[in-house]
C-alpha cells in the first residue's frame, strides 16, 4: 500500500480532494487530529498570556482549566 500526504489550505479545498477520490474509486482516510483554533479559544489563550504570572502554571493544567471553562 502507498500512503500519500496532502496538506490542504482550507474546507474548499478538502471538499475537492475528497470528491475527486471518491469519483476516481480511491480509497483515503483523514487525520482528525489537527484542528484550528476558534476566536473564542484565541481570545482566551490571549487574556491568559496577558496577565502577570508569578507562579509557573503547568500546561496540561492550563489546558485542563481551558477545557472545564470553556465545555471544550
Amino acid at each position: 500500500m502507498t500512503q500519500i500526504i496532502i496538506n490542504l489550505n482550507n474546507k474548499e479545498e478538502e471538499t475537492f480532494v475528497e470528491t475527486f477520490l471518491k469519483k476516481m474509486k480511491i480509497s483515503f482516510e483523514k487525520n482528525e487530529d489537527d484542528f484550528e483554533l476558534t476566536d473564542e479559544m484565541k481570545k482566551v489563550i490571549d487574556q491568559r498570556k496577558s496577565k502577570s504570572h508569578k507562579e509557573f502554571t503547568p500546561a496540561r493544567d492550563f489546558l485542563k482549566k481551558i477545557k472545564k471553562d470553556h465545555d471544550i
